[in-house]
């Protein structure tokens, strides 16, 4: 395995000077002008001390930013390559068995930019063996010593000591796979796990945040602080928690999309484009009814008349949702597929559009209609490349894209059809179970999300509630108002009614920042965020309506009961 491994700089690609001079000093400097800022708008504003100190942090913010950038590069471009290691294994094997030599092997690998970042360090190891007449362990060895991820690390060492013990590349890359694929798994069963416990961080910081929050609501009125501004600092609060939580999935979560880049084919587009518009005319008929029928006869909450007027938008992340449903589906069928073509094409030594009208008249499921598109395009020779491009924007799947790249460039270099088909179908299933792994872990996160959303609601609502409540009561003791702001603080019912709308837009906020983490999580297209975004609205208005129904009920419950037991006395 790699020994000595090299400094953090090196591995991120990242000089000391470029570090400083694009890093570290423009973080610095941007603290120091943070500071400055905010200590002219202390002088001229008067702010809380809880406050004051909440701006005093922000500049900090920019130098952690600067210190800690080398390393977070490293562990991003670490998860970035631990992602494309089954792709860069399967295309190195098959492509092992063409007639390149092997500094045109690594100079078609350097040239996939789908496979960056390990195409970048194949470049490198191509410029060693070439240009510097480095033997090919040599190469290896150096990259594995530069390189953050351990996967590829160790991948490069194992072939160089192959290498140098005389082992065939195209042998000893076959037997490779399964432990390629091993590794991998491993690193994304680990993904998967730190979801896992990422869920239950998830649930105690939001209920962290839940009980600041709802302190923060009645505290004003035993503390005398101004509620509209500990308000605003809960939703700068929830804003910095929400985007934290998706940074981290971001850059945690493998790269495993579902959409290929060409997706969008004009049947697609013609049912996202009709979608949008029936959502946004729908949503602009349901605001001009809440507005002119339903606001002025029905007392209904705020949070409700918005959940009904974005309803509609949440045909547009249903439709992508069925779009979706529908490309996974085909890549259950392509591993088939693919092996069939390839033992078709090895045992038969037919041409390319003779297997393919072979194999057209079989059944692969819902891949059959895209295979027979395919057949049709092959068959009239003017673009085979063309050809499969369209079947992939037909398929709409990324790792349909990706493995059907590989296939099409091996088979024009001269690999072996069948060493081909073996390996691609099988690395593409053991990818297909990984995801489905990864939707079952996803589909918790979302319980969580969903369960949390409506707690948080509830929480906030009853708080408020109360808040409202004791100032009501408390504004209506026949008490002078000296002695009873001695005794209490009780808010305006202006800044009441402004908090109330900051709750309003900290649970949208919550909501679509939610919907954003569960898509990043599951790679799935960020339009499906909208169905996820009114669901959690929807959560929410209602968990608020019940917060401040039953709160309402339990406070005025008192005063029930007492004139009940008067008379009966």
């Amino acid at each position: 395995m790699a020994k000595n491994k090299a400094g953090i700089f090196v591995q991120t690609d990242l000089t000391i000077r470029t570090y400083l001079r694009k890093v570290l000093l423009p973080s610095l400097g941007a603290s120091i002008l943070l500071f400055v800022l905010i200590s002219i708008l202390s002088r001229f504003v008067s702010l809380s001390r809880t406050i004051t100190i909440a701006l005093y942090a922000i500049p900090v913010l920019p130098l952690i930013y600067g210190v800690f950038y080398p390393y977070a590069t490293a562990s991003s471009k670490k998860v970035k390559i631990n992602s494309k290691i089954p792709f860069f294994a399967t295309y190195f094997a098959v492509l092992s068995t063409s007639d390149v030599s092997r500094s045109e092997l690594l100079l078609n690998i350097s040239r996939e930019k789908v496979l960056e970042p390990i195409s970048k360090e194949m470049e490198k190891a191509y410029y060693l063996i070439a240009k510097l007449h480095r033997g090919m362990p040599e190469a290896l060895r150096f990259l594995a010593k530069r390189s953050p991820s351990k996967v590829f690390s160790d991948f490069l060492e194992r072939l160089a000591y192959s290498l140098d013990s005389g082992v065939e590349l195209t042998d000893y890359l076959l037997q490779e796979q399964k432990t390629v694929m091993d590794d991998y798994e491993t690193f994304y069963e680990g993904a998967l796990y730190d979801l896992d416990i990422f869920k239950e961080v998830y649930s105690s910081l939001i209920i962290s945040v839940v009980f600041m929050v709802t302190f923060i609501i009645i505290g004003p009125i035993i503390t005398g602080q101004d509620i509209v501004s500990l308000s605003i600092f809960t939703f700068v609060l929830v804003l910095a928690t929400e985007i934290g939580v998706l940074v981290i999935i971001k850059h945690r979560m493998p790269e495993d999309r579902i959409w290929a880049e060409n997706a969008m084919i004009p049947q697609r587009k013609e049912k996202f484009i009709r979608s949008i518009l029936i959502s946004i005319t729908g949503s602009i008929l349901l605001f001009i009814v809440c507005m002119l029928v339903i606001t002025p006869r029905f007392d209904l909450p705020l949070l409700i008349r918005i959940a009904l007027i974005l309803t509609p938008l949440a045909y547009v992340g249903w439709v992508l949702q069925k779009e979706e449903e529908s490309i996974m589906i085909k890549d259950e069928n392509f591993p088939a597929f693919i092996r069939s073509l390839s033992s078709s094409l090895a045992a038969s030594g037919a041409s390319m559009h003779l297997v393919l009208k072979y194999l057209s008249s079989h059944d692969f499921g819902t891949l059959t209609q895209d295979i027979r598109n395919l057949n049709r395009r092959v068959s009239m020779r003017i673009d085979d490349s063309k050809a499969w491009e369209f079947f992939v924007s037909d398929t709409g799947s990324w790792l349909i894209s990706i493995f059907s790249e590989i296939f099409k460039k091996s088979i024009r270099l001269g690999a072996e059809p069948e060493y081909i088909g073996m390996v691609i179908s099988r690395n593409f299933e053991r990818l297909v179970r990984l995801r489905r792994k990864r939707q079952q872990n996803v589909s918790s996160f979302k319980g969580v999300i969903y369960g949390i959303t409506g707690a948080f609601a509830f929480s906030v609502s009853s708080a408020f509630q109360v808040a409202a409540y004791m100032t009501h009561l408390f504004s209506n003791l026949p008490i002078t108002g000296d002695f009873l702001q001695s005794i209490i603080f009780v808010p305006s019912s202006s800044g009441l009614q402004l908090t109330s709308y900051i709750l309003v837009a900290i649970l949208i906020l919550h909501s679509l920042l939610s919907s954003l983490s569960v898509k990043l999580a599951d790679g799935g297209h960020l339009g499906i965020t909208l169905y996820q975004f009114v669901v959690l609205v929807w959560i929410s208005a209602i968990s608020m309506y019940l917060g401040e129904f039953i709160m309402e009920k339990m406070m005025t419950f008192a005063g029930l009961i007492w004139p009940l037991m008067g008379v009966g006395m």
